[in-house]
């Protein structure tokens, strides 16, 4: 069991961080124009993409079903994004973030009663 729950709280934090990195730069192309913001949307696209790659390797290691919920969120992420709405982007990268954290907090828990953590 606890080389199960090492591994799910690996993919969890990886994925959790990469998140976070996406919100980072889901902000800064906030405030692009013309050019640069259809550059930097392929850019954010393709980290997305290799994202939801990272997300279905998770979940077939896992079998965590929070994995399968990021990887619908960053389909309406993207989403919301060619639609230029970016608070709403936001905001269901924000529940993305809250499915990998659920992932996390389930793995780590086990973790910790094992003294592993």
């Amino acid at each position: 069991m606890t080389k199960k729950e090492i591994i799910n709280y690996q993919f969890a934090e990886r994925i959790k961080s990469a998140l976070i990195i996406g919100s980072k730069m889901l902000t800064v192309l906030e405030t692009l124009e013309g050019r640069e913001l259809e550059g930097a949307k392929k850019a954010i696209f393709a980290f997305f993409d290799g994202l939801s790659a990272e997300t279905g390797i998770a979940l077939n290691a896992t079998r965590m079903q929070e994995f399968a919920l990021v990887d619908e969120k960053l389909r309406q992420v993207k989403i919301k994004i060619e639609g230029d709405d970016y608070t709403e982007a936001h905001a269901t990268l924000g529940r993305a973030v809250s499915h990998a954290t659920t992932a996390c907090a389930n793995a780590m828990s086990t973790l910790m009663e094992d003294g592993l953590l």
